[in-house]
């Protein structure tokens, strides 16, 4: 079956098309804006910073892919405008790094290891960043 995702889910028209999703046997991602901590990680990549694409010591400066380069650069920008516009969600961009998958050909750090900024972001706190571009060192330059 088909996996839906909704957003606006907690109630009324949402609510009722995640039931009825479900009892037609769809799995369901619910989505809302009703969490006591709401946190929002986007993956990103530094193949979308300026920074580290333009900096020779990089990896990210040995390749030319601008179409992958240019949506992550859209993922962190819209980070940084919805971190802006939602003060109370944590939204923050993670750039795992040349990850070992089908994508790099099996090139780079391990999947365990490129999940550690994600899983870090994922599970901050209410006080913690919002708007900001982070690999598991710390912060990014975009």
């Amino acid at each position: 079956m088909t996996t839906t995702l909704i957003t606006g889910a907690y109630k009324s028209l949402g609510l009722e098309t995640a039931r009825r999703l479900i009892a037609a046997g769809h799995s369901v991602i619910i989505g809302a804006r009703k969490f006591a901590a709401p946190v929002i990680v986007n993956v990103s990549s530094g193949m979308g910073s300026f920074g580290m694409t333009h900096d020779p010591d990089r990896v990210e400066s040995q390749y030319a892919l601008p179409l992958y380069s240019t949506s992550k650069a859209a993922v962190t920008m819209l980070t940084a405008q919805y971190a802006r516009e939602l003060p109370d969600v944590r939204i923050n961009a993670a750039d795992p790094g040349q990850t070992a998958t089908d994508f790099t050909g099996g090139l780079g750090r391990s999947v365990a290891e490129g999940a550690e900024s994600i899983v870090a972001l994922a599970t901050i706190g209410p006080d913690g960043p919002t708007g900001q571009f982070i690999d598991r060192n710390g912060t990014l330059p975009w």
